[in-house]
């Protein structure tokens, strides 16, 4: 199972920009999920193997669940401070 993970995930140099780019929408909030619209829509038409595709668009999410991790944990700490 590892090997597989590895084998399609961050398999490339453009691996590390799927997850930033995740990471920057998760600020977009709204316009966020637009911009993963944007780019399902553009990986969908790449021409990739299926795989490789999903393995895109799991690098990307990884990257946006930490994006609204740490905006959670902004907006927390803004809200309860002294």
């Amino acid at each position: 199972m590892i090997a597989l993970a590895r084998l399609y995930l961050y398999d490339d140099k453009r691996s590390v920009l799927h997850t930033v780019l995740g990471f920057a929408s998760a600020f977009l909030l709204v316009y966020g999920l637009v911009v993963f619209l944007i780019y399902l829509v553009y990986e969908v038409r790449e021409k990739e193997t299926p795989v490789a595709t999903v393995g895109d668009v799991v690098e990307f999410l990884v990257g946006y669940v930490v994006g609204l991790e740490v905006l959670f944990w902004l907006a927390l700490g803004f809200y309860n401070s002294p």
